[in-house]
C-alpha cells in the first residue's frame, strides 16, 4: 500500500474491510468511483506493476 501511495494511488487493506475479527487474506480493495478512462487505466497498470515486481518496481511517469 505504500508503494501505491508513493505512485499517488490510494488502496485500503483487505482487514478494513473484513466482516470479523481474525486472518484477511493479502488483498487489497479498490472503490472505483468512475473515473475517466485517461487516469483508470494507467493507475491499474502501475497496480499490476506493482503486484508482479513488488513495492520496488520502478516508477512509471
Amino acid at each position: 500500500m505504500a508503494a501505491a501511495a508513493r505512485r499517488r494511488i490510494a488502496v485500503s487493506p483487505a482487514a478494513e474491510f473484513a466482516a470479523g475479527p481474525g486472518h484477511a487474506p493479502d488483498a487489497v480493495r479498490l472503490a472505483l468511483a468512475a473515473p475517466a478512462e485517461a487516469a483508470l487505466r494507467p493507475a491499474l497498470e502501475t497496480l499490476l506493476e506493482l503486484a508482479l515486481n513488488g513495492p520496488d518496481a520502478a516508477i512509471i511517469g
